[in-house]
């Protein structure tokens, strides 16, 4: 696995759900988890091949980092590229995704779909990714 450049962390009200969420529905497995106060997580990172995710449970002590479900609506999200775009997005729909865009192509000329988690985190899935060098 190469080194990632930016990795996004999220909170969530109740982290152990999200991660089976993740797990079950978008194909992640926890590569790291350390428990934290009150039966939550206080670390945890999740992989799909190369991307990597990192989530927590919503703490007091940090009232800047909430859950989606805090917010009235999600200023950002989480794009992660997949093998195999179309089975994963029929995967999460039948999963109980949210599907919030069917699979289109971008204007870059790669292929997208955007779906809600189970506490409402915005993820986009793609077949590719272009960075100009």
């Amino acid at each position: 696995m190469s080194t990632p450049l930016v990795v996004p962390f999220l909170r969530y009200q109740d982290a152990p759900a999200a991660i089976e969420w993740l797990g079950k529905v978008f194909g992640f497995r926890p590569v790291l988890t350390l428990p934290g106060g009150k039966g939550g997580i206080g670390y945890a990172r999740l992989a799909l091949g190369d991307a990597v995710v990192m989530l927590a449970s919503v703490r007091d002590s940090e009232p800047y980092l909430r859950s989606a479900l805090d917010l009235p609506a999600v200023s950002q999200g989480v794009f992660v590229v997949v093998e195999d775009l179309e089975a994963h997005y029929e995967r999460a729909g039948a999963m109980g995704a949210e599907i919030v865009l069917d699979i289109e192509a971008t204007p870059e000329g790669t292929r997208v779909y955007l779906a809600f988690d189970l506490e409402g985190q915005l993820w986009a899935f793609g077949d590719g990714f272009v960075v100009d060098d």
